[in-house]
């Protein structure tokens, strides 16, 4: 039934369409379910073939007040945080994350490092974004196969898109907490002349390690039963001893007895007890002498070994209630204007950031001493992230008075980038990156039934490194796609349908500094050319504008990314010994979507269900070594997933008066990554899930407004995991945790001038919260509980 449900697929949808095509009407209704805003003002939507959209505007961030893209979007079922310590968490679509989730800021690809290395955050101001589009399963059409998982593109405000209501806007920002430090963050926009407008802005964030409720490790990293990768993992050392029952043995080996002082053999007590009564000695079979420790007539199921654990040992010291290296420094300026007339707009925009901050891990700098005279103690330093960000965007837009086009965009940014990876102080690994990326646009309107856009996009990026410690050689990549999308309403039937075709093109560079590792180190470096296709299609039925029901396919390609072909070094980041193969094909896969909604009055509700099926799922897999220093040694591999899902949410708003409003939402989420592969290696390494895979949850949330004063707070309950991977071994499952967070709020008005006080809160029940997604979760936990006061003033 596999082989042929594309096609069986496929033939659905055109034959409901044709079927409905005689209940159309000359002029399509408006599609409620698409332009309905919440007074939360979260908007969920449908993209043409790519299924759910999400739009978070101004308001809806600064209720969440969170400083990484992941939490941001953690409060929407199917996102949860990739959480790589406190600053840094990127968001995991339905399980995907990394390579997989395309993060774009205003519809191009940025400097984004974290799908090579999760401690790199993508180089943006959260205080200066204006609203967040979230795309939901394989937004490859649009984006590339870098959005196979899904998409997130930031907008943000330095380039102006309308003249401004009066001449000077802005505002200011201050914020303090009792565990999030201190920030700040000034914008001010005017009107210059009769057709420009500028902006400028600037923000700060500052704090030191965080408080956690507990220890900072997991549990299990002191219990005497952790496996010595587990144990890696969390970094300890487990003084372990083996102790043989020397009363199962019946003999002793005579070969050893005669060679046990001979230096040439290197045998030892533990080679001296054997089960077989004789040797070979010169040739010659020789009978072994009887053990007289040895206890006939025992249980055969008694263990030959015990193993006795005198002490567990953390590999640097840590404290209680405090998280580890999780301080933080953030610095960004940017500045814009645009030209605007009455069909055309062209702006520049010019950004500039600074970051440096910790990961709640530690690595080991130096190597073993061979000595006669020196012990060698190792010295674990901590993990830091320095960031050094400049970037230049144009964004340009044509309204053609004709009937045939409706738009005409063109931007380009470019991107330099110098991020370093530090042990202490010291400079392991540093990689300048610099990119280059356009895209066109033409959005077309056949007749009042048929619109579509189309376009093309290219990108190219350098990345050099420096450091004796660099786990990926210098390499460019070049990227480049054509597109389009086409849309046919008929109302009560709409039908999408899109198509791009990608060239994408991985290269090694001279690097005569790059010294590889011991294990495959990304095998002859060599080059690596891919075409890539997307396909999808979906088709919508309204019902009387109050409901519908959708089916959405795709077709997704991904081409391996640089570490995955690459790699081949200690990356200190992760803690592991990272392993490219430069023999890996693309990856694809086959997702269908089947989703329903109601929404009536201020009642709505929907839910959705989603397979995806992937062909040679790229994976950073374990091979059960672990090297000094506590690296883990894993390779990237190719196997077949399957991964499918639930999401539910509904919600009621009730409005009795201007500004007086309140909202209840609930949503749950379910999410399986399954192995589907006959690979063997995959099985005894990772397992029948993939490991580190979101937990299941649910949530609900309640914001009010009541003229001018305002409030909201969200409950979230994450479940004990019950689909566990495996390390080489089952991983233990976290323990099920709650989050509370909460805000209040309220406006005074002096003159002209608005100011906003707020408190705010996070993880308000203290409780101990370790996300089975993840890298980090036997390191250290999400911060404890932090109230903040915050003012904002609005010009």
């Amino acid at each position: 039934m596999l082989r042929y449900q594309k096609e069986v697929f496929l033939a659905s949808l055109m034959l409901l369409s044709i079927a409905q095509t005689v209940r159309s009407q000359s002029k399509p209704a408006v599609d409620t379910l698409r332009s309905y805003t919440l007074p939360t003002a979260e908007t969920t939507g449908f993209v043409p073939g790519h299924g759910q959209k999400t739009r978070l505007d101004r308001k809806q961030l600064d209720r969440i007040q969170a400083q990484t893209l992941g939490e941001t979007l953690s409060h929407i079922p199917g996102i949860q945080n990739a959480s790589f310590g406190p600053n840094s968490g990127m968001p995991m679509i339905r399980s995907l994350s990394g390579s997989r989730v395309s993060v774009l800021s205003n519809g191009l690809s940025i400097n984004d490092l974290s799908g090579i290395s999760p401690n790199l955050n993508p180089n943006f101001d959260m205080d200066n974004l204006r609203e967040i589009e979230l795309y939901k399963g394989a937004a490859t059409v649009l984006f590339g196969g870098k959005a196979i998982g899904g998409a997130v593109n930031v907008k943000d405000n330095t380039i102006p898109m309308n003249r401004l209501p009066k001449q000077i806007t802005g505002q200011a920002n201050a914020e303090l907490g009792t565990n999030n430090g201190n920030s700040q963050s000034l914008a001010f926009n005017a009107n210059i002349g009769k057709y420009w407008v500028g902006h400028i802005g600037a923000m700060r964030l500052r704090h030191g390690n965080l408080k956690i409720p507990g220890n900072t490790k997991a549990a299990i990293a002191y219990d005497p039963k952790i496996d010595h990768l587990t144990a890696a993992m969390a970094q300890v050392n487990v003084d372990r001893e083996t102790i043989r029952n020397l009363t199962l043995y019946p003999y002793l080996s005579q070969f050893v007895i005669e060679h046990m002082g001979d230096p040439k053999w290197g045998l030892s007590e533990a080679d001296l007890y054997t089960f077989e009564d004789y040797s070979f000695i010169n040739g010659s079979k020789v009978l072994n002498p009887q053990n007289d420790k040895y206890v006939a007539g025992q249980d055969p199921n008694t263990p030959l070994y015990t193993e006795v654990v005198h002490g567990i040992t953390d590999y640097a010291p840590v404290k209680r209630g405090v998280m580890p290296n999780s301080h933080a420094e953030r610095n960004a300026v940017n500045a814009g204007a645009s030209y605007i007339r009455d069909n055309f707009r062209l702006g520049l925009g010019l950004y500039a950031l600074e970051s440096y901050y910790g990961i709640p891990g530690f690595a080991q700098r130096n190597k073993p001493v061979h000595s006669h005279t020196t012990v060698w103690t190792p010295i674990y330093e901590p993990i830091n992230t320095r960031t050094y960000s400049y970037a230049w965007q144009v964004e340009s837009a044509f309204k053609p008075k004709t009937e045939l086009i409706s738009a005409v965009k063109f931007n380009y940014r470019g991107e330099v980038s110098d991020d370093r990876e530090l042990l202490g102080r010291y400079r392991v690994n540093k990689f300048d990156s610099e990119r280059h990326a356009l895209r066109s646009e033409i959005t077309q309107q056949f007749n009042p039934f048929w619109s579509g856009t189309s376009g093309v996009d290219f990108s190219v990026v350098a990345l050099k490194g420096e450091g004796d410690r660099r786990y990926i050689p210098n390499n460019l990549s070049r990227e480049g796609g054509i597109f389009t999308l086409q849309t046919i309403e008929l109302n009560p039937v709409a039908l999408h349908v899109g198509y791009r075709h990608d060239w994408v093109a991985r290269r090694t560079l001279s690097d005569p500094t790059y010294q590889r590792s011991r294990g495959m180190a990304g095998g002859d470096l060599s080059a690596r050319d891919f075409n890539l296709n997307h396909f999808s299609g979906d088709i919508k039925y309204s019902i009387f504008d109050i409901a519908y029901v959708q089916a959405t396919f795709s077709h997704a390609e991904r081409a391996p990314g640089v570490n995955e072909l690459y790699a081949g070094n200690d990356h200190f980041a992760i803690l592991v010994e990272e392993n490219g193969d430069d023999r890996l094909n693309k990856e694809s896969s086959n997702s269908y979507e089947l989703s329903a909604g109601v929404k009536y009055g201020g009642f709505k509700w929907s839910a959705t269900h989603y397979r995806s099926f992937f062909k040679d799922y790229l994976y950073l897999a374990h091979t059960g070594i672990s090297r000094s220093g506590g690296f883990l040694v894993k390779e990237w591999r190719a196997s077949d997933t399957e991964i499918q899902g639930w999401e539910l949410e509904g919600g009621y708003t009730y409005a009795w008066a201007k500004d007086c409003h309140v909202a209840l939402n609930v949503f749950a989420d379910l999410v399986k990554n399954i192995n589907t592969s006959d690979d063997n290696m995959r099985k005894w390494a990772e397992g029948d899930f993939m490991p580190n895979l979101p937990t299941s949850r649910y949530g609900m949330s309640a914001a009010l407004q009541y003229k001018k004063f305002f409030g909201n707070a969200n409950f979230d309950r994450y479940l004990k995991q019950r689909y566990l991977g495996k390390n080489i071994n089952i991983e233990p499952p976290m323990p099920a945790y709650s989050l509370l967070t909460g805000q209040l709020g309220y406006k005074v008005n002096i003159k002209r001038y608005e100011f906003v006080y707020f408190i705010s809160g996070n993880n308000l029940l203290n409780v101990e919260a370790r996300p089975q997604n993840s890298i980090l979760k036997y390191l250290a936990p999400l911060p404890g509980r932090n109230i903040s006061i915050g003012l904002k003033l609005l010009l």
